[in-house]
């Protein structure tokens, strides 16, 4: 017998509840982008933090909502951790290729010329300093798993299983939800909604692969993570 999805027990006003929660998230901490310190520094990394408990209270209150309110499990949740390895293999296989791509075309070529604004936390100039980035990428990864975990179970658990719930087509459920990811994000930019829907691409397909988040949340972290360490800093997030 096939497991039941959340999306099978939630009602419009429980999605309403979500997304309502989501978005009271999103005010709060664009509210406190006012806030600012002496060193930019200072306030981009408590910018960072903020973002980080913010999503880690979101998820934690929305789990307890459903699991309280539903018998729901938290494979229910997408957070299904059965052939771990096999979702991590399919991750790193993405990330490997981002991280180079990243690196190689990107930090090192405009890290040796001058006259541009380039503010990443790393500039790749020889292999010292490629090294010496691997461990503050590795703090920044981990920070960003609480980031992306909220994001792919908005994405994934509710927005694309919400489509293909409604029996829509599905490769029309997959190009929209990819969309809508921009919105979800508070992001409409011309140049960032392009890179949104290709990241929100690949973290579908990683997730319907599986049917679980696990792949989809390591691949977005990843992506968080690089272009933070390696191209724009931490003010890449901005919610």
């Amino acid at each position: 017998m096939k497991q039941k999805k959340l999306i099978d027990y939630l009602n419009y006003k429980d999605i309403l509840i979500i997304l309502g929660a989501w978005y009271l998230t999103a005010v709060i901490i664009l509210i406190t982008k006012e806030i600012q310190f002496q060193y930019p520094l200072l306030t981009n990394i408590f910018h960072f933090l903020f973002i980080i408990s913010g999503r880690f209270i979101f998820f934690t209150l929305v789990s307890l909502y459903l699991t309280s309110l539903y018998s729901v499990d938290f494979e229910a949740l997408g957070l299904n951790f059965k052939k771990f390895m096999s979702q991590f293999k399919d991750s790193m296989s993405k990330i490997g290729l981002l991280f180079i791509l990243v690196v190689v075309f990107i930090n090192i070529p405009v890290s040796f010329l001058t006259g541009i604004e380039f503010f990443p936390l790393y500039k790749i100039t020889g292999p010292e300093s490629l090294i010496s980035s691997l461990f503050p990428f590795l703090l920044v990864f981990t920070a960003c798993l609480f980031i992306s975990l909220s994001e792919q179970f908005i994405l994934n658990i509710i927005i694309f299983e919400l489509f293909r719930y409604t029996h829509i087509n599905r490769l029309f459920s997959l190009v929209f939800s990819s969309l809508l990811y921009s919105i979800i994000l508070v992001e409409l930019q011309p140049g960032r909604i392009l890179l949104n829907t290709l990241v929100a691409l690949i973290s579908i397909l990683l997730y319907k692969k599986k049917d679980s988040i696990i792949s989809a949340s390591l691949f977005t972290a990843a992506y968080y993570s690089i272009y933070i360490t390696y191209i724009y800093g931490f003010e890449f997030i901005r919610f």
